[in-house]
């Protein structure tokens, strides 16, 4: 008796919206409610406005995006950047600072405008959408980091900014070929197998030229970029935690990094049993945004998080990394990693399979500036988007810390290193 009556005063109280929230889980729903909703945010401490430009109409159609229906016609390979050459790389260079030339043009008004590209993932990212029906100001916002809904947000994105550089250059073959940031070592010589057509084996932890020529629009003059990403033969460094001052971010060369780096993409490949691991905590609609680090999945921690602050400058914050075209390219290979992490082999390489995050909708423009909408389960197969990635040498840390597959360490020191080019500023 006293049992039931605590039950109904609970369920008074609840009633009264003093004691529990009236949601229920449910997967986050982006709509035009949500875009029009849209309010200032915060990240990293700072305030954003970052929402749709106002000349931007959002009373228009909503089009379901259906892969198998909706993908470019073909099959497109995204190759390793460090091993473009000769007339390839020549053809891709122009294709690529055309398209970006062409992008930065684009008024304001036009979503597929790089000042919109900006706009859109720092709205995502910053709490600016809050969840339909629910009050901002406890909490009910949306963010796209440190959570299970990362991975696939970032993978359409790059997606449909893709299509956009292809529209913009009049060419759906175009493919926006990845910075292979993980691969240290060099396979091309270590395994014999140079010349053979199968892949990209040389390391990719160098930052690539042709983000670094002053005189395209593909670059970023500092500080907007920190100036190591500039220094000849200086690599990446994946073991930068958060919150590092970019002053004690010193410049490293191969034999120096390569250990912690190997150590660090091994650790986010490999540690964990579950899904969650992996991909990060759930957020459902009715749950609050997660502002700890801690939720994100263990790729995500590092090297994402690694490789955006050693870039520096704009890449420190969510809400202007993506106005920096090596955005798009280092996220492309953290949406191949996780391909690699689902077909490493063993039974803890699961998917989420809650319909709470299969059945997540996010909103994007596509090149035609429609308003398309998206779910999670319509992004799990490279296939059905019409593309996949070169095979690059993802050996180089599936071993760490053995060497003795691969070669010795100094063996595989004394060849790693890169031929800049230097950029104009130097």
């Amino acid at each position: 008796m006293e049992l039931k009556h605590l039950g109904n005063a609970m369920l008074l109280l609840c009633l009264l919206g003093a004691l529990c929230n009236n949601t229920q889980a449910a997967p986050i729903r982006i709509t035009l409610d949500t875009l029009k909703n849209c309010t200032q945010g915060t990240v990293a401490g700072l305030t954003t406005d970052c929402c749709p430009a106002p000349d931007i109409d959002l009373n228009v159609p909503v089009v379901d995006f259906i892969p198998n229906r909706d993908r470019v016609p073909g099959h497109r390979v995204r190759k390793a950047l460090q091993c473009l050459s000769g007339e390839e790389l020549e053809a891709y260079t122009q294709k690529l600072t055309k398209g970006y030339q062409l992008m930065r043009a684009l008024p304001a008004s036009d979503p597929r405008s790089l000042v919109q590209q900006l706009r859109i993932h720092c709205a995502y990212g910053s709490g600016a959408f809050s969840q339909d029906g629910l009050n901002a100001t406890n909490g009910y916002t949306i963010d796209i980091h440190s959570n299970w809904h990362f991975l696939p947000w970032h993978r359409a994105f790059v997606y449909f900014h893709e299509r956009i550089l292809q529209k913009l250059i009049d060419d759906s073959t175009f493919s926006l070929h990845f910075w292979n940031f993980d691969n240290t070592l060099d396979g091309t010589k270590l395994n014999g197998v140079e010349g053979n057509g199968q892949g990209c084996f040389k390391p990719g932890h160098f930052f690539p030229d042709v983000y670094n020529d002053a005189s395209t629009s593909t670059f970023v003059p500092g500080p907007d970029r920190h100036p190591r990403t500039r220094v000849p033969n200086a690599t990446v460094d994946l073991t930068i935690i958060a919150g590092m001052p970019q002053s004690n971010i010193t410049v490293k060369f191969p034999a120096e990094s390569i250990p912690g780096n190997r150590k660090a993409m091994y650790e986010a490949m490999q540690r964990g049993s579950t899904s969650r691991d992996f991909f990060g905590i759930p957020i459902k609609y009715g749950t609050q945004r997660n502002f700890a680090l801690s939720g994100g999945g263990s790729l995500e921690a590092r090297p994402h998080n690694s490789w955006h602050r050693w870039v520096g400058g704009l890449q420190r914050i969510p809400s202007t990394a993506t106005a920096d075209p090596i955005f798009y390219v280092a996220h492309g290979n953290a949406e191949r990693l996780w391909d690699v992490w689902m077909g490493i082999g063993d039974n803890r390489k699961l998917q989420p399979t809650d319909p709470d995050w299969l059945d997540t909708e996010f909103l994007f423009w596509d090149e035609n500036q429609v308003l398309r909408r998206i779910k999670i389960r319509d992004l799990l197969s490279l296939s059905d988007l019409g593309y996949s990635y070169e095979k690059v040498y993802d050996e180089s840390w599936m071993s760490w810390p053995d060497y003795s597959t691969i070669a010795t360490v100094s063996a595989s020191l004394s060849i790693c290193v890169h031929h800049h080019r230097p950029s104009a500023e130097q």
